[in-house]
């Protein structure tokens, strides 16, 4: 994969669609077949990202309003956007153990402050220690 469509693989919002379950069962017949079972349709995966689909992501049953916004803004990324940080990318507890929408708004400070390549060469690491990791109070989670 080029550089520049993998950069590409990294949505508005700044979840990076390239690590995405739904973007890697495409090299996982398994992970496939248990994304469906789980009542995605079969048809909208594997998913080619945020950017590819303009926003019309596989989990939920409309366009995405939070890439519809940075459309409208004509932003590449929300931490663009005057009215950073806004009441979409606030998180939330909901669910928290399961998406990664609490990570939004530091892998947009992260984007800001390195570059979208920079980014990607940490997504992984920050993905594991958002689901893995233990918080350890005034440092952060740590694996």
């Amino acid at each position: 994969m080029t550089d520049e469509k993998r950069n590409n693989m990294v949505a508005p919002c700044g979840i990076d669609c390239g690590i995405c379950e739904l973007n890697i069962c495409r090299d996982n017949s398994q992970l496939f077949e248990y994304l469906v079972a789980t009542g995605i349709p079969k048809e909208k995966l594997p998913c080619d990202g945020c950017r590819s689909i303009k926003g019309d992501c596989p989990v939920i049953p409309e366009k995405c309003a939070t890439y519809k916004c940075a459309e409208v803004k004509k932003v590449k990324f929300c931490y663009e956007c005057n009215e950073f940080p806004c009441e979409m990318l606030n998180p939330a507890a909901d669910r928290a153990e399961i998406l990664p929408h609490n990570t939004k708004v530091f892998n947009l400070c992260t984007i800001k402050k390195d570059g979208v390549g920079g980014f990607i060469k940490k997504s992984s690491c920050i993905k594991q220690k958002y689901y893995k990791g233990k918080m350890a109070v005034g440092k952060g989670p740590v694996i």
